[in-house]
């Protein structure tokens, strides 16, 4: 039996790079350092509705290249039921509520789910034990994105870690959850959430969420029988690393204001924003004769979401701020391999004046580009989108903070656009803020989530194998939807 010295990281987010594979990075280069080898499955054919299903990796793997290697289950569409049409159809029926179904039905769908996580827990453990794995990271799991895929790993974590006689070996982290997710779209039903997979009790899994807010949510729903430990994301405090300075390949002046935007690009993180105050604090700016032009930079990928790409183009066009509206594609982390000739995150961070994350109330838990704001030693500007005060309002880190809430979620006010004008304007404010944010952020933003595991121990396996479990037959096909 292979030695368990590596590590898998299983995304459900099926974007090449977002908030969450950057802090598996982030994990994967320490547990690198240990000597533990990491692996990486995105998620493209978890996650349907991304449109990646099948997609062979590409250029994701130049840009995981020396941090993790890229894994996937092979011909997992050859299992029955698992393909595309019907995760996306029980999703409708069972978690969103959006197609109707009589309970016959429902309960094929069910049947048929159950036969394929069985299916499909049998390829997680050939995986598993093909790679050597010791350690296994689940990110967003509990979004019921993928019911089969949560099923089927919770039965794989428990026969893997009963055969092998494993402590706590999983991390299953939820960046976000169905109290805090696209709640406006009710993409994921109405509480109680009854065919979503609970959290299980289990001496193999810690699980870890991003805020008290969700850890007490996902506690009660699951009615108390697991405990969720709180880790928030951590951020490089270090000092000393060589940056480039884009503003001149960007056209843009040492007197101008370089607001820098890292983002995917989508209708919930709110660009429009962005653009809006873009146009008014220029429009200031000439009002009072000053030479300075503020300019937003964004990062991401336009690719994402082509229609949210095009209409903030649009929009730029009609304010009349088309020029200072620059869109440079998605950057990559600086502790990203291959980064060493080509600009980077950091780079933009280290050019600009301002890191903006004016995103919408009820889409992010946590806010990775105010995090990274406080560690480049930049000032940043920020909706108060739901988790904001947990994650940083309240240890006291200070900048302009536009006031939106479910009900008052538009563009920004007279007040805030005064508030950014009146800071761009005294430059030795921003400096001391930034320096202040920094010595806070360095104290509270700092523990890792890789600390809940004993990397130092030797992983422990049995000489004999537990049994697989072996899952009968689909008894019949599905039941045809009607079409009333």
């Amino acid at each position: 039996m292979r030695k368990q010295t590596s590590a898998i990281f299983i995304s459900f987010d099926a974007v090449a790079v977002s908030g969450i594979t950057v802090e598996a990075s982030k994990i994967a280069r320490q547990l690198a350092a240990k000597g533990i080898r990491c692996y990486l499955d995105l998620g493209y054919d978890i996650k349907v509705d991304k449109g990646r299903f099948g997609q062979p990796y590409d250029a994701e793997r130049e840009i995981y290249d020396g941090v993790f290697t890229l894994v996937r289950i092979a011909d997992i569409a050859s299992i029955p039921d698992y393909n595309v049409g019907f995760i996306d159809y029980a999703h409708q029926v069972l978690i969103g509520g959006t197609v109707p179904a009589a309970p016959a039905e429902q309960q094929a769908i069910l049947l048929a789910i159950e036969r394929a996580a069985g299916r499909l827990t049998e390829r997680l453990l050939q995986q598993w034990e093909r790679l050597g794995i010791g350690y296994v990271f689940v990110e967003n799991g509990t979004l019921p994105e993928n019911i089969i895929y949560t099923k089927a790993l919770y039965l794989a974590i428990a026969t893997y870690g009963k055969r092998h006689a494993k402590g706590n070996f999983v991390i299953w982290r939820d960046h976000d959850l169905m109290w805090n997710s696209e709640q406006t779209a009710t993409k994921y039903g109405l509480p109680p959430y009854r065919h979503a997979v609970k959290p299980v009790r289990s001496p193999y899994i810690t699980y870890v969420t991003l805020n008290h807010h969700l850890k007490h949510k996902l506690e009660e729903w699951c009615d108390n029988g697991v405990v969720v430990t709180v880790k928030k994301n951590t951020y490089d405090f270090s000092k000393g690393q060589r940056r480039r300075d884009m503003r001149k390949t960007l056209g843009i002046r040492e007197q101008d204001v370089l607001v820098a935007r890292t983002t995917r690009i989508i209708p919930q993180k709110r660009l429009d924003r962005d653009i809006a105050l873009v146009h008014r604090l220029n429009a200031l700016y000439r009002r009072d004769g000053v030479d300075r032009n503020v300019y937003l930079v964004v990062a991401g990928d336009p690719g994402e979401h082509p229609g949210c790409y095009d209409g903030l183009r649009a929009l730029a066009d009609a304010l009349g701020v088309q020029p200072f509206v620059k869109f440079v594609g998605a950057l990559q982390h600086s502790f990203m391999p291959g980064q060493e000739h080509v600009d980077t995150i950091e780079d933009l961070y280290h050019s600009c004046d301002l890191v903006s994350f004016l995103t919408a109330w009820d889409y992010d838990s946590y806010g990775n580009p105010i995090g990274e704001a406080i560690s480049a030693e930049r000032c940043y500007i920020t909706s108060s989108y739901e988790f904001y005060w947990e994650v940083y309002g309240r240890y006291g880190f200070a900048a302009p903070v536009m006031r939106t809430s479910a009900e008052q979620d538009g563009l920004p006010d007279d007040g805030f656009v005064s508030e950014v004008h009146k800071l761009l304007g005294d430059r030795a404010a921003m400096r001391e803020i930034a320096q202040k944010n920094y010595r806070i952020g360095r104290s509270v933003l700092a523990d890792n989530v890789v600390n809940i595991l004993d990397l130092h121990a030797e992983p422990v396996e049995r000489e004999a194998a537990q049994p697989r479990r072996h899952f009968p037959a689909f008894p019949g096909p599905l039941l045809q939807p009607r079409n009333n």
